[in-house]
């Protein structure tokens, strides 16, 4: 097998004599995957080259790196170049995960030997971050508006089509441009606004899309959720089937919303009191075993921290949701309570961001902060039954405001007021 100097050696001359490699490589290694402080500083050099739309060959990386000037173009003598390149970066990987393996492991052995808590789960999520994708993390302000006008032409290539993963609602999507990567949005709202059926629609929009999505629910049951998918999927009520109360072509129905949405992409994390150790290793684990391209939570404050008081917990909770929307690179939704004062608030009781309960944090890291509202429920001769408004109270990337939705209680079902009764996320995909 080649040794680590050979493949690492190999891989940077070939990048040089060739460009165009590096774009094939950078989602296998980073220069802390070379075993030397030159290979590794060899290997800055020519990304930072690249992601500013310039050349690196050994003559302007030697440029860059005068002291290291005979080294590199000893390694530019001895490239190896063509298909086998991608090989040799795999070589790089795999003696970099290897060695980082065994530090692991001594860590989890020093951390058995002193009782450390929260060893084995710190070790679990590291072991399982050795074979996610590679993030680079250190870039100039030029390379950053490089990356900003590449994205902006591939928007442009798209037609403009949804650029994130889809609500399933139209008019939410048009305000947000759906969910997008590394991003964490709240929603939030009283008891009965339907915040975990609002969420639900979410995830079966996600999934009916074709994007693998995990649900960590530590408010309600799996069972429950399952009752509640097969109401949005058969329009079958919720209380009926629950009840078994069925008409004669109820069961025609159910047939066939479970053939259409029980093989969706779609993982469950039923516990009451998860901790959020927990949650980011069962988020970490899904992302490598079944690639979720985004996580639901029901709900933030329901989240514990072993030792904390509520709102240091809440605190860390946000913080750490946010910390782990950005390293699997996955967009979080999260649902949040709202505190009971909205109920005695005189006037207008529509719930603000400044009204989640708990903590601020929850303000300042969250991306998007949305409140349900429906009049009805505090005013039974409200003129707007059935209507739900989602307050975008925060978005950073585009405009605040409200929108207006159809909540059909019996299958808990969120639809644009303008497509016809029945028709929701099934339409959005």
């Amino acid at each position: 097998m080649q040794t680590p100097t050979f493949a690492e050696e190999a891989v940077l001359g070939g990048v040089m004599a060739n460009n165009d490699a590096y774009h094939d490589l950078s989602s296998l290694i980073t220069a802390e995957h070379f075993t030397s402080p030159f290979r590794a500083r060899l290997w800055a050099a020519i990304r930072d080259r690249l992601l500013a739309g310039e050349p690196a060959d050994p003559v302007t990386v030697a440029e860059l790196l005068p002291d290291d000037a005979s080294e590199i173009f000893d390694i530019a003598r001895n490239t190896v170049t063509g298909k086998t390149i991608p090989t040799y970066a795999g070589i790089v990987r795999d003696n970099w995960r290897r060695r980082e393996a065994g530090r692991i492991a001594q860590n989890l052995l020093a951390g058995a030997r002193e009782a450390e808590e929260g060893a084995v789960d710190t070790a679990i999520a590291a072991l399982l971050s050795l074979n996610s994708d590679v993030t680079e993390h250190e870039f100039t302000g030029r390379q950053a508006m490089t990356m900003a006008f590449d994205a902006a032409h591939l928007a442009y290539q798209n037609g403009g089509k949804l650029p994130g993963i889809t609500t399933g609602l139209l008019e939410l999507d048009g305000i947000l441009g759906g969910w997008h990567d590394s991003d964490l949005t709240i929603v939030g709202g009283r008891p009965a606004m339907g915040k975990t059926a609002f969420l639900l629609g979410l995830v079966e929009a996600c999934a009916a899309a074709g994007f693998p999505c995990g649900l960590v629910s530590a408010e309600q049951p799996a069972i429950q959720i399952g009752i509640r998918r097969m109401a949005l999927a058969s329009g079958v009520g919720a209380a009926v089937i629950r009840s078994g109360q069925f008409h004669e072509d109820d069961w025609g129905h159910l047939s066939a919303g479970m053939r259409k949405s029980k093989d969706s992409p779609i993982w469950i994390y039923d516990r009451s009191a998860v901790t959020l150790d927990e949650l980011i290793g069962v988020a970490r684990k899904w992302k490598h075993t079944h690639g979720i391209k985004a996580l639901f939570v029901d709900y933030a404050q329901r989240i514990t921290i072993k030792g904390a008081d509520r709102v240091t917990e809440v605190s860390q909770v946000a913080r750490g949701l946010k910390n782990l929307a950005r390293d699997l690179q996955v967009p979080v939704i999260a649902l949040a309570q709202v505190v009971k004062g909205v109920d005695t608030r005189p006037g207008d009781k529509r719930p603000h961001a400044g009204d989640l309960a708990n903590s601020d944090e929850l303000t300042r890291e969250a991306d998007q902060i949305l409140m349900l509202y429906r009049d009805d429920v505090y005013n039974r001769d409200s003129p707007t039954p059935g209507i739900v408004e989602v307050l975008i109270e925060k978005n950073r990337h585009g405009p605040t405001g409200y929108k207006s939705f159809r909540f059909v209680p019996e299958t808990m079902a969120f639809e644009d007021l303008n497509r016809a009764p029945g028709q929701h996320w099934e339409s959005a995909a």
